[in-house]
């Protein structure tokens, strides 16, 4: 049959299920079977379907105004099915109901033209049909759907208010021999992971068919999108035609980790000194690390943080390793110095007391400075010997530090001559030292005047 037969045999059907429609001089209401397709396709074209094939068609419709004679604002069109026609051996099975509106309160009143353009209002909700074809094999099988149009609430007039009675969808098949779809799936691969717990999963699958058009669309579980574990998932893919055959496949994807994780904040080299021979203790603040894969890789160094290190140079090896097994690693040097604790102590002698104490002196006097001093007990003769004078109280008898004043070493014992005159406060605090460690300590007040600013501070001898 020809194209030309054919679409005059949809006017055909189309004129006798509707022949009792009125004039078009309302608002229309047109059907659309190709929801997909720009525009409102009254005529659709469902392709080649296998015998005794039951197909599902969604239909749409839409409320055009036109004229003069108007729907009325805030009702809404009910389209419920009306009449059907079908060829010999087919059968129009179901047709849910639909419905238009409400329509809005901007739409023409009645007797009011229409604006240019055209206002339109879609379908709330669209009509299932299900039509069932023959099983004879042949092409250009028609099928026409009619619908009634109902208004409600009831308006001032809903008998004028629509054009016609009925609106009308047409559809046309062809009954083959049928076959399956084919599916195209992927091959086997192996994916490097590229998220946390694991890879992504972006594969392309395809299918085909013979009689469907628009070939039909595959699913596949896991979907595309989804995250695959660490190891081997098949992926099961299936895809079904309008006549119900399907074809199905399936590939592995294997995700590994090959990727060591990234380890931040290593020390560099540390420099310690040890009171002990036996070395000391060291800590520091511990690296992290970052994996494409794991959350949380394992950090750990050897030897720990907090460690008991030895005397010398000692490497440290911090490694991060991931769930797979990657590991990164950096190292560090702890180096200990070992540096006994010196202690000195003082035995001073006249004009002071032996222990230091508190010695008061007129301003002006030069006072001998007269100590024995001894490193870890033992009495020394040499060395870097010196006296410095501090304020009291951090400055509150006034004047600055003075010294370091070296002493010398004669009689059997450290000697230097303090001159007061030079000194601009009225107390301090005075402290011997050999070789960098304090040793012992006396308290000097001096009477009298103040000495001059210029005088504030003496020159170390």
């Amino acid at each position: 049959m020809h194209h030309r037969s054919l679409r005059r045999a949809a006017g055909l059907a189309v004129a006798g299920l509707l022949a009792f429609a009125g004039a078009a001089s309302a608002d229309m209401v047109r059907s659309d079977g190709d929801v997909v397709s720009p525009g409102a396709q009254t005529f659709v074209d469902l392709g080649a379907v296998a015998p005794g094939a039951v197909i599902q068609v969604e239909v749409a419709f839409e409320l055009v105004c036109s004229n003069v004679r108007h729907v009325d604002a805030g009702q809404t069109i009910s389209l419920t099915l009306l009449a059907s026609q079908a060829p010999a051996g087919g059968a129009v099975v179901s047709a849910t109901p639909a419905s238009i509106g409400p329509v809005p309160a901007d739409w023409p009143a009645e007797n009011a033209d229409c604006p240019d353009p055209l206002p339109v209002l879609g379908s709330s909700t669209s009509s299932t049909v299900t039509l069932r074809a023959p099983t004879t094999i042949n092409v250009g099988y028609i099928y026409t759907v009619g619908y009634a149009r109902s208004l409600s609430p009831a308006g001032s007039n809903d008998a004028g208010a629509l054009s016609g009675t009925a609106t009308a969808v047409n559809f046309r098949l062809d009954v083959a021999t049928n076959t399956p779809p084919d599916l195209t799936v992927p091959g086997d691969a192996t994916v490097e992971g590229d998220t946390i717990g694991g890879w992504t999963a972006v594969y392309a699958v395809s299918a085909t068919d013979a009689q469907d058009e628009p070939d039909p669309v595959s699913t596949c579980s896991p979907a595309a999108g989804s995250v695959l574990p660490l190891g081997t998932t098949t992926v099961d893919c299936t895809v079904t035609d309008r006549a119900g055959l399907s074809d199905s496949g399936s590939f592995a994807l294997t995700v590994v980790d090959s990727t060591a994780p990234g380890l931040t904040g290593v020390p560099g080299d540390l420099q310690v000194k040890s009171a002990s021979p036996t070395g000391t203790l060291v800590s520091w603040v511990a690296p992290t690390a970052s994996d494409v894969v794991d959350a949380a890789p394992a950090v750990a160094c050897l030897p720990a943080s907090g460690s008991t290190f030895p005397v010398g140079a000692t490497t440290v090896t911090c490694g991060a390793t991931d769930t797979s097994g990657n590991v990164a690693s950096a190292s560090f040097v702890v180096n200990v110095d070992y540096v006994p604790v010196v202690t000195a102590s003082a035995l001073w002698h006249e004009p002071l007391s032996s222990d230091g104490g508190t010695f008061s002196a007129n301003r002006g006097r030069t006072v001998p400075i007269k100590v024995s001093l001894s490193v870890d007990g033992v009495a020394r003769s040499s060395g870097d010997v010196s006296l410095r004078l501090a304020p009291c109280g951090g400055g509150a008898g006034g004047g600055g530090v003075v010294g370091p004043l070296t002493m010398t070493y004669s009689g059997g014992r450290w000697n230097v001559s303090l001159d007061t005159s030079t000194l601009a406060g009225a107390c301090y605090v005075g402290t011997a030292s050999i070789d960098g460690v304090d040793a012992g300590s006396f308290r000097l007040e001096l009477r009298g005047a103040e000495a001059a600013k210029a005088k504030a501070t003496a020159r170390p001898r």
